[in-house]
């Protein structure tokens, strides 16, 4: 009874379209579930996701979970997870994420994932890297590893907001440092972030882990712009 008050009180909320869940539901409404845009998950390369990089690099898989627009609900549950707190949320978001890309004939072949990582000031002042939330949720899922101790991110470029995909590769050109390179040596590593725009953020982290000795690069992204 003192449950069902606090729900009332305090309800529940779907963090895509903020309407309240049912006793049955987590994070995410039913009908949220069905109804969010999925460019479909795992489809081969290239496509319209490796267009991003005009060839710049040879990413093996590249995939999203949601696609992303200004104004929509994908927007709305990207900015839970990011700047609201909810790092539960994108947990949630991983292992949905995580169960789906088990269906993939090419998660067998993936060896270990890594978040794309948080300055360490950005990370102190958010309390979690969104990114790593996403990677826990699909470790649970899967098994696969997230290895957060290997792509560190040495300095905090300016916003990004406004630039193209050039100007935001040269900003992010060296944000990126790899330590124990031994983790990924001849491995197929698996990138995660949240959001995919320009591919800027994507491009400059592969091309860390592939110069350390990565055999193989795929990405993940939570969302995608198309």
């Amino acid at each position: 009874m003192f449950k069902s008050f606090l729900q009332l009180v305090y309800p529940r909320l779907c963090g895509a379209c903020q309407y309240p869940l049912l006793a049955s539901e987590d994070f995410i409404c039913t009908g949220c579930r069905f109804d969010l845009p999925k460019p479909g998950l795992f489809i081969p390369t290239p496509n319209w996701i490796t267009a991003k990089f005009d060839g710049l690099f040879d990413f093996t898989d590249a995939n999203a979970f949601f696609l992303f627009a200004e104004g929509s609900r994908v927007q709305h549950l990207m900015h839970e997870v990011k700047y609201k707190g909810h790092a539960d949320l994108g947990e949630f978001l991983g292992f949905w994420c995580g169960k789906e890309l088990q269906k993939a004939h090419s998660f067998i072949f993936y060896d270990a994932m890594i978040p794309i990582p948080l300055f360490a000031k950005k990370l102190n002042e958010r309390g979690y890297n969104q990114a790593a939330c996403l990677t826990k949720g699909i470790q649970q899922a899967t098994g696969l590893p997230s290895l957060e101790q290997v792509l560190i991110r040495k300095i905090q470029s300016k916003s990004l907001v406004g630039q193209n995909r050039a100007q935001r590769y040269e900003s992010l050109s060296d944000a990126f440092m790899v330590e124990n390179e031994g983790l990924i040596k001849d491995k197929h590593i698996l990138v995660v972030d949240d959001t995919l725009t320009t591919g800027a953020t994507f491009l400059a982290a592969a091309e860390k882990l592939k110069a350390a000795g990565a055999r193989e690069i795929s990405f993940l992204a939570l969302a995608a712009l198309k």
